[in-house]
């Protein structure tokens, strides 16, 4: 099961509590995943589609328990096959499709004539708990969430700009969220791809089961990838100090086999002879060895002077 099954699973168990919070979270489902067809003077119909059974539970209910509208529902295969089912929430034309989608805002009357409208009604950004709910609707039907061990990434694809923006701005009214959006394959896809604001967002849709797994998930790769940076980076500088060494090393042998080490002065012997004797050791530790000891910085000064290009032999 997908990490976004997962979270809409969580978020499908639980109903608003106030109406006017059903009507929203009724709103972004639609536009996220609803069909209308027109009948002449039968008026207008409707079909919602997921591939979560869970998530067709939820929306039926929802709609019988708000508004009192009966949802017939029908399982097909879904069109990408690998047998998934398609779940369609369907209402036939007339006066129920009319009300659901007048008080969804879907139709907007004016003048005495009706229309379709594109967005949301201005209703569900005046509260936040419709905001709110509004986005677990979009999530609900058009929603998809990387699994965190693999990516930070949330995307809401919707079918047309109207409703892609409308989703943008919907979201980017929450603090700290700042959605973007793009054109994919003939799709308006409104994403997210920082790891801070996906996780405000599983928390804004209550999806708090899956919030702590994202959090714990999120925090254990972070531990990893700072102890894989700090093992580089002591790696590399073992590759460095090796190689300095190697090279002070090879310079030493070369004066004492000339017969030159015995006229460098005597500090610089008692640190020639220190790193003969301790070819691993670094600086700081080779300091340690001298008597009385030496800090790095001055350890790394001798070896200088011995490492002098105009050291003759």
């Amino acid at each position: 099961m997908s990490f976004s099954t997962d979270v809409k699973t969580e978020i499908a168990r639980t109903l608003p509590e106030r109406s006017c919070c059903a009507s929203a979270e009724l709103a972004g489902f639609i536009r996220a995943s609803g069909f209308i067809s027109l009948a002449g003077k039968k008026g207008v119909g409707l079909r919602m589609e997921t591939e979560h059974a869970a998530v067709a539970r939820h929306i039926k209910t929802l709609t019988r328990q708000s508004l009192g509208i009966d949802l017939s529902l029908m399982v097909g295969d879904a069109a990408m096959g690998r047998g998934k089912h398609l779940y369609g929430l369907v209402i036939k034309p007339g006066a129920k499709a009319q009300r659901l989608l007048s008080i969804t805002g879907v139709l907007s009357e004016k003048k005495g004539d009706t229309s379709i409208s594109a967005g949301f009604p201005p209703s569900i950004f005046r509260k936040k708990c419709c905001r709110k709910a509004c986005l677990k609707g979009l999530f609900l039907g058009s929603g998809t969430m990387c699994a965190p061990e693999k990516a930070y990434d949330l995307e809401l694809v919707l079918s047309n700009e109207q409703n892609a923006q409308a989703a943008k701005r919907l979201l980017n009214s929450f603090v700290d969220i700042h959605a973007k959006s793009r054109i994919r394959r003939g799709s308006h896809v409104v994403y997210i791809n920082d790891s801070e604001q996906v996780k405000d967002v599983l928390g804004i849709i209550d999806a708090h089961s899956q919030l702590l797994k994202y959090e714990s998930t999120r925090v254990l790769k972070e531990v990893r990838n700072k102890t894989n940076r700090l093992n580089n980076c002591d790696s590399a500088n073992f590759d460095r100090s090796s190689s300095a060494a190697e090279e002070q090393i090879a310079k030493i042998l070369k004066i004492r086999s000339s017969g030159e080490l015995d006229k460098l002065p005597g500090k610089l012997i008692d640190t020639a002879l220190l790193r003969l004797e301790h070819p691993d050791a670094t600086l700081s530790e080779l300091g340690a060895l001298h008597d009385p000891g030496l800090s790095k910085s001055a350890v790394a000064a001798r070896m200088k002077k011995i490492l002098e290009p105009n050291t003759t032999f």
